[in-house]
């Protein structure tokens, strides 16, 4: 179970207008950044000594959100936690918004772990037909993707090797899809456009982590991750696309800062 009560995201913002997350656990600060069609309930309940913010980015559709602007209301939820300087975990699609808030900030984001993330648009072909599709409507039509995401988000999500990170993942995917799918479908739509930044932004080190039998992300698109971006280092190691469950303990080491915040 998490650390303390979560309460149902509503439009990924609580009333005051901070993105709605939770905080937890003790320790140097790693933000947590979910995949899509999941939510910051996604993940393992144990913090292993880090102050582990989990943040979302399902609710209700956000108009005009883009992967700066998410960024950037992101480094406003740090400043609001009194949180100088931190590291960042991206898991699937939200590698992406853990590199756009690296670009946006590099001098608070000390440490970035992506873990089987989304590439950028030019190796979209890299991922399985029906991603590709979904993304491709995404960009034409969202209500008719969302309708799909729905379909999909309605499955039971693919076992993680742990009957109680199997739970966290459920519960996590019905979080998500609380206020529908369009909200994936206008993330998908605009992780499909330039994304605003360059890789060549990304300053601080990366750590790499991919699963050899992942097949939504598969390890091609982590090699391509190594050559574009200046400081990565690359672990590549057995695993799938729920990689982020089996190795969370070295992943949050990964990614915590080695300064005080």
């Amino acid at each position: 179970m998490l650390d303390r009560e979560s309460p149902p995201a509503g439009d990924a913002r609580r009333p005051d207008g901070a993105l709605t997350h939770d905080d937890a656990g003790e320790g140097p600060p790693v933000l947590y950044f979910h995949g899509g069609g999941d939510s910051r309930l996604s993940r393992p309940a144990e913090t292993h000594g880090v102050r582990l913010v989990s943040v979302d980015r399902c609710g209700q559709a956000v108009p005009g959100r883009s992967l700066r602007s998410w960024a950037t209301d992101v480094v406003a939820l740090a400043d609001e936690l009194g949180l100088e300087r931190f590291g960042v975990v991206g898991w699937s699609a939200g590698g992406p918004h853990a590199l756009a808030v690296a670009a946006v900030a590099p001098e608070r984001v000390e440490r970035v772990a992506l873990v089987a993330s989304m590439p950028p648009p030019d190796g979209l072909r890299f991922m399985p037909r029906d991603v590709r599709l979904v993304m491709g409507l995404a960009r034409r039509s969202p209500r008719l993707a969302a309708h799909a995401l729905e379909r999909w988000g309605s499955k039971v999500p693919d076992p993680t090797g742990d009957p109680a990170h199997d739970e966290a993942y459920s519960r996590g995917r019905a979080e998500s899809f609380r206020h529908g799918g369009l909200w994936l479908a206008q993330e998908l739509a605009y992780l499909g456009r330039p994304w605003g930044f360059e890789l060549a932004d990304v300053t601080p080190p990366i750590a790499l982590w991919w699963g050899t039998r992942d097949y939504v992300t598969p390890p091609e698109l982590a090699h391509a991750y190594a050559r574009e971006l200046p400081h990565a280092e690359l672990k590549l190691v057995e695993g799938s696309h729920q990689l982020l469950f089996s190795r969370w303990r070295e992943i949050l080491a990964d990614a915590a800062p080695r300064t005080r915040p």
